[in-house]
């Protein structure tokens, strides 16, 4: 019985049984004799290792996912020429060219792959400013996402926006998953601040502080 809680704490796949083995292994080794505690007690060690590994891996992963926002606190560096990028890979502080987004009536969505990302000192639709991940393991419908992305957004950029000198002249905008993207493990709301005014462009960076 030693060897197979030395064996199955190296494993590590048959979680705390090693352990357990283990201890049985070491109660009939001290009344009956005999030999073997050497790797019983290896295997309770093994099997506590691997324990102790999953659940700070569980710990880590749990962190990242519900993680509620990330805000424009610790943007991302300015890039210094125009560059098209994924929609899925919009970091914080990016200012981005998206005419779709641009040209569509408040409440109503449309589908985006990429956008381009400028130097914020040159005009462009909007700069992302948080992002923030949505919980659970099914897809809402469509109207409920739109409501989860703009309440979230709002929770989170109102007050930021209010410290911009232009703050009257501005607006927010958002990016969800699709379903497709739902379904390769895409959480992420990006939250954009864009001009109120229609087809108007922004011209420089929006002040943080």
């Amino acid at each position: 019985m030693s060897i197979a809680a030395f064996v199955t704490g190296l494993l590590g796949c048959f979680g705390v049984l090693g352990a357990i083995l283990g201890f049985v292994s070491l109660r009939q080794i001290s009344a009956r004799g005999g030999k073997g505690r050497g790797l019983a007690i290896a295997g309770i060690v093994l099997s506590c290792l691997w324990v102790a590994a999953g659940a700070l891996a569980y710990a880590l992963g749990l962190t990242d996912f519900d993680s509620p926002s990330s805000t424009a606190k610790h943007p991302g560096p300015s890039p210094t020429k125009t560059s098209e990028v994924d929609a899925r890979k919009m970091r914080i502080g990016d200012c981005i060219n998206d005419s779709k987004v641009a040209s569509t009536p408040e409440g109503e969505s449309v589908k985006v792959e990429s956008v381009k990302v400028v130097p914020c000192t040159r005009p462009h639709d909007g700069e992302v400013m948080a992002t923030f991940r949505v919980p659970g393991g099914s897809m809402p419908p469509e109207q409920e996402m739109m409501r989860l992305a703009a309440t979230g957004c709002e929770k989170r950029l109102t007050k930021q926006i209010r410290r911009d000198p232009a703050a009257e002249s501005l607006s927010l905008s958002y990016y969800y998953p699709t379903s497709l993207s739902w379904r390769l493990g895409d959480r992420s709301v990006t939250c954009v601040v864009v001009s109120a005014t229609e087809g108007k462009k922004l011209t420089r960076p929006i002040r943080k502080s």
